[in-house]
């Protein structure tokens, strides 16, 4: 072994390393490993030393691995392990974490003695699979997306020719319809666009949770329907004691205008929308945005706030993605969403947050 050739500098440089090391002789057997080995799989040096590689190679891989290392000594050369293999490495409680693995050899007295050096890549495997599930949940958004602002822009566009090109000519009741309509798609666009500003905002760093103003970020949601309220003689009532919480402010109102967006379009006509709140035994408070319209098919409920189900696209097209950033935007806020429905009297979506 090495310590027995009294090569203590070589140790302690090995032991200084950020990788893993570990020295197999021809065997298989395990001659030298240094403290980031002990420290990765919690192990101790004398439980390890002496033993096969095997000890520390799941199960599964185990046997094919031994085929490896009796090929590996019959043409040694220096290169990476396992390219384009997600490759493991076993803990002493039997837990495993993901590895990359480099490989070199030395001769010496002793033989061939195979060199691996292991680096735990745990939260490089994070981040690539965040990335590759943000890129299909982006990939998802930007189509559907790009079909909203499409259709508010056809209607904005043929309204303006149609204004534009008849100008005078119709009656002066249809030119103040059209342009009401144009202004419902730009006041529509602009919802799209905020929408997309914080799916953007999603994707950075967690945003520092503070006490929220409850009664403010309600009043801040339901001013944005200012111009809805007036036309379809909308009905928005308040509890007198609102509750705060301890969330992000701009986040919440978003996941309110959603709520409430969602009443006034599924709501009874005229829509009549409740909005109150009540406080939980474990310190949380429930925020409820009750509607009185037909209610959610009891097929639907399970899968509402899901954003990639086959199965909810036919059953409805008009709560959209914007139930599933609701989700996210909670869930990241420690929180959680759920909605109570019974048909022919309406619904209740609801959000539970930690009370200040």
């Amino acid at each position: 072994m090495i310590e027995k050739a009294e090569n203590i500098d070589l140790i302690k440089l090995l032991d200084s390393l950020s990788e893993g090391v570990i020295m197999i002789n021809e065997r298989g057997a395990v001659v030298f490993i240094n403290e980031r080995i002990i420290n990765l799989t919690g192990y101790e040096k004398d439980e390890i030393v002496g033993k096969y590689l095997s000890l520390i190679i799941p199960e599964q891989f185990s046997a094919v691995h031994q085929q490896h290392i009796n090929k590996y000594f019959q043409s040694p050369k220096k290169r990476s392990m396992g390219t384009g293999f997600n490759l493991l490495a076993r803990c002493k409680d039997g837990s495993v974490f993901p590895v990359e693995v480099s490989l070199s050899h030395l001769d010496t007295g002793m033989g061939k003695l195979g060199i691996a050096f292991l680096t735990d890549i745990t939260l490089r495997k994070r981040a690539e699979d965040d990335l590759k599930i943000r890129n299909k949940e982006l990939d998802k958004y930007a189509h559907t997306v790009a079909h909203n602002i499409n259709s508010l822009l056809s209607g904005i566009i043929g309204l303006s020719e149609i204004l534009v090109d008849t100008w005078g000519e119709n009656p002066k009741e249809m030119e103040l319809t059209f342009l009401k309509s144009i202004a419902d798609n730009g006041r529509k666009l602009n919802d799209v666009v905020k929408e997309i500003l914080l799916f953007a905002s999603m994707k950075k760093e967690d945003v520092e949770k503070s006490n929220v103003n409850m009664k403010s970020v309600i009043k801040r949601a339901c001013d944005r329907f200012k111009y809805q309220i007036e036309e379809s003689s909308v009905l928005i009532t308040t509890d007198e004691n609102i509750f705060d919480c301890i969330g992000y402010g701009k986040w919440i109102e978003e996941v309110l205008y959603n709520f409430i967006s969602n009443a006034i379009k599924y709501g009874g006509k005229p829509p009549v929308i409740e909005i109150t709140n009540e406080k939980l035994d474990n310190g949380f408070i429930k925020y409820n945005v009750t509607d009185n319209g037909e209610g959610v098919p009891d097929e639907l409920k399970p899968i509402i706030f899901d954003e990639n189900n086959s199965e909810k696209k036919k059953l409805t097209k008009g709560y959209g993605l914007g139930l599933s950033i609701v989700k996210r935007i909670i869930e990241k806020l420690d929180g959680e969403v759920s909605v109570e429905s019974e048909f022919g009297k309406g619904s209740t979506f609801s959000f539970i947050l930690q009370g200040n």
